[in-house]
């Protein structure tokens, strides 16, 4: 597997993780497995946490705290619109689209 195919495969499992936590109101820990393993995407491990839960132990975790960032959203609030949904970025592509503009992202 190249570094590019890794980032990638990286890129979709970050994504799917973070839309797993954000909809289950938690935050995101996850860290990379031993380097002996494989790459791919059983690469990284992750553990879903309590709002403002501690890390857990051990060295290499990384934690997104989700919960308490943005507004909440509630239904009252809530107009239905029917509309087409929006196409799924995924994190680098946000990423790269903030840094290089919407047209320097797609010249990968």
């Amino acid at each position: 597997m190249t570094i590019q195919e890794h980032l990638e495969a990286f890129d979709a499992w970050l994504t799917s993780r973070l839309e797993e936590a954000y909809v289950g109101r938690k935050d995101l820990a996850f860290r990379d497995i031993a380097a002996e393993v494989r790459m791919g995407e059983n690469s990284w491990e992750y553990s879903l946490l309590e709002p403002g839960e501690v890390s857990p132990h051990g060295e290499g975790w990384s934690v997104y705290r989700l919960q308490g960032v943005w507004p909440k959203h509630t239904t009252s609030e809530a107009t239905p619109v029917a509309q087409s949904q929006p196409e799924r970025k995924s994190l680098f592509g946000l990423i790269a689209s903030a840094l290089l503009g919407p047209d320097g992202a797609k010249q990968r």
